[in-house]
């Protein structure tokens, strides 16, 4: 049981002890029961306190056998709920047993008075014992049901992370591709099936090696975009993709491409282009 839970249960355990104590002050008093006359509620809550403790030596191997048969492993069945029920009263006769068999031995009394204790302590301590017994049951089955809970929060956790975790590897194996609206449809053109990009007032042309497309975009969103993937800027009107570079002539300042297309680098284009080359060389 957790801290709180465990706080809970002392506090009501104490508050019964306590209970029992003023109620017997007070039937002694009312009814003038007591031989002696007056009776210390101090000597009173000393003997319940001894009787309940009786009751915890009692409950401590009932709650383990409880927690380990019918809380641990599975939730507890109609029929688990009936012998459980069968403990706790089995449980209070037990305590209460003890309890008069203590009561002889301390005030000397021959054994053959046992029943007549037994049967004043059934009255007396019976029903606080089975409440009492109950309680830690009721308890224990609640820490049970939010170990469960729990569990169940750590495993949904774990599962949305694997989720989390295929989506991405499916996202990264998936072929990297451009969405090109062509009329009233959406087309997936794959990154390596285009040759440049051109830029065309406010929108740019895609040209594969079989047709061209017009999408509606800047050439810097779309730079932005491409270059992880071997696209780069060469001149303000194109980008190119690095796969298709054929060879860059120096004296007309244009690269061709695989296709034979001549497309012109600036000098800010060629420094880049330089920049890179000399990166994927490396």
């Amino acid at each position: 049981m957790n801290r709180r839970t465990s706080i809970l249960l002392i506090a009501f355990i104490i508050g019964l002890i306590f209970f029992d104590a003023f109620q017997q002050k007070y039937y002694l008093e009312t009814f003038d029961l007591s031989p002696t006359g007056n009776v210390s509620f101090l000597e009173l809550l000393g003997n319940h306190l001894i009787r309940w403790f009786f009751w915890i030596v009692v409950n401590i191997p009932f709650g383990l056998i409880v927690w380990n048969l019918y809380f641990k492993k599975k939730p507890p069945t109609n029929k688990d709920w009936m012998l459980i029920s069968i403990c706790i009263f089995v449980n209070a006769l037990f305590s209460i047993a003890l309890i008069s068999t203590h009561s002889i031995i301390a005030q000397g009394v021959p054994f053959i008075e046992f029943w007549e204790f037994f049967e004043f302590f059934i009255f007396q301590k019976g029903l606080t014992f089975a409440l009492a017994s109950s309680m830690v049951t009721l308890l224990l089955f609640n820490h049970s049901k939010l170990k469960t809970i729990s569990k169940q929060e750590v495993e949904i956790k774990n599962l949305k992370k694997t989720t989390s975790d295929l989506k991405e590897v499916l996202h990264q194996d998936e072929t990297p591709h451009l969405n090109i609206k062509t009329g009233y449809k959406l087309k997936p053109v794959p990154l390596e099936d285009i040759i440049w990009i051109q830029s065309d007032d406010y929108c740019v042309k895609i040209h594969t090696a079989e047709t061209t497309f017009t999408l509606r975009q800047s050439l810097k969103a779309l730079e932005d975009k491409l270059s992880p993937f071997r696209f780069i800027r060469i001149h303000r009107t194109a980008l190119v993709n690095l796969d298709y570079l054929d060879q860059i002539n120096y004296e007309t300042a244009k690269v061709r491409l695989l296709n034979e297309t001549e497309v012109p680098y600036s000098k800010t284009g060629y420094k880049s282009l330089k920049e890179k080359m000399r990166d994927i060389s490396a």
